[in-house]
């Protein structure tokens, strides 16, 4: 499932969900004598509109959300937004760079041109707008050689940008239409594809595809993360399957089991967790019993359509992003169609921190 929910179309069918509660399950003494997790608060941002991938900088605190016409920024100490990057018209991921000075985001407008917006982190001011591929999405940026990666879902390809000069420098083709993207902060960006079964690493030096992997049993990764310690990359997939994939030899290994509506996932390496987010509104906890080994720990009830999420692994949290949504004004189209439109109200868009 993308990263980013477009909810100005018709709403998919509910699927229910048939985990195990975790009450069901026999709990051995160190998970019971855990506390569980909880929503701990609520941060209310003023701003209609939807909303793209989270991302979370460990070292300053900083939330950064992609939003319908801007990038919002929240300081989670506070859980205030303390800057506020226009200039977008469909914002969608953000990529930061490791000298604390820009960020980049992608961008897609209604004519289907898609940017990457770079932004000054001091002024939250838009400096420079970059033409890539239409339908932007995934984003990043590689400390190794300072190198930004955008990949164009529609174009099936990834625009290498030098950030000394902003321009783009090399197009990578790609072998389907890219969906979700980590780096190991090596040197390597590892992409997963739409409904074909692969990921292929991205060697940033040499800006090609040093190599492509079958992902089987997965078709398509709901989520995705990068276990740094362990160099592996664990995902979420169709049919409620979780897989680690080893970052060197393309591996593929069983981790566990994951729900029909799972989504985002993060992980907190301190702690050895793992999240799940969904958009019926629960936050699945996940422990790691080994590298490649992860057993669901709990169950949190949060919001529906809440499966946007990153974690804090500083302060052991889970922030999570939603609004509340309702139908679109009717436009003489019919009253069934009007009904199938939904647009989220304004005054409801809203931060939700989990933690024990």
């Amino acid at each position: 499932m993308n990263s980013r929910f477009r909810f100005f179309f018709a709403i998919p069918v509910l699927i229910v969900s048939i985990a195990i509660p975790i009450h069901a399950q026999a709990a051995s003494p160190s998970t019971s004598a855990r506390a569980s997790f909880r929503i701990l608060d609520q941060w209310k941002l003023s701003e209609p509109g939807s909303w793209g991938r989270l991302n979370f900088e460990a070292k300053t605190g900083l939330l950064y959300i992609p939003r319908t016409g801007y990038l919002a920024v929240v300081d989670t100490s506070t859980g205030k937004e303390i800057g506020k990057v226009e200039g977008f018209v469909d914002a969608r991921a953000v990529a930061l760079d490791d000298t604390g000075k820009y960020g980049y985001a992608t961008d897609m407008t209604p004519w289907n041109i898609g940017y990457v917006r770079v932004f000054d982190r001091a002024t939250w001011q838009v400096v420079a707008s970059i033409v890539v591929g239409r339908v932007p999405s995934a984003i990043i940026f590689d400390p190794v050689t300072k190198l930004v990666f955008a990949f164009s879902t529609s174009e099936r390809n990834a625009a290498v940008i030098d950030t000394a000069t902003n321009t783009v420098v090399a197009t990578i083709p790609l072998p389907g239409k890219p969906h979700l993207a980590v780096t190991d902060g090596k040197g390597s960006i590892y992409v997963s594809f739409r409904g074909i079964g692969k990921l292929a690493r991205i060697d940033t030096a040499s800006r090609s595809i040093a190599t492509t992997w079958p992902t089987e049993p997965c078709a398509e990764f709901h989520g995705l993360t990068f276990d740094a310690e362990h160099r592996l990359l664990l995902g979420t997939c169709y049919p409620q399957q979780m897989i680690a994939v080893n970052a060197d030899s393309g591996q593929v290994t069983l981790a566990g089991e994951c729900a029909p509506d799972a989504n985002d996932l993060a992980i907190d390496p301190e702690r050895h967790l793992l999240f799940s987010g969904s958009l019926r509104g629960v936050l699945r906890v996940y422990r790691q019993e080994s590298p490649v080994k992860y057993s669901l720990e709990s169950e949190l009830p949060t919001a529906m359509r809440a499966g946007t999420i990153t974690a804090d692994p500083v302060k052991g949290r889970v922030y999570l992003v939603t609004s509340d949504f309702g139908p679109a004004p009717s436009r003489g189209a019919g009253m069934e169609e009007s009904e199938a439109q939904q647009i989220p109200l304004p005054g409801t868009f809203r931060v939700i921190v989990a933690g024990r």
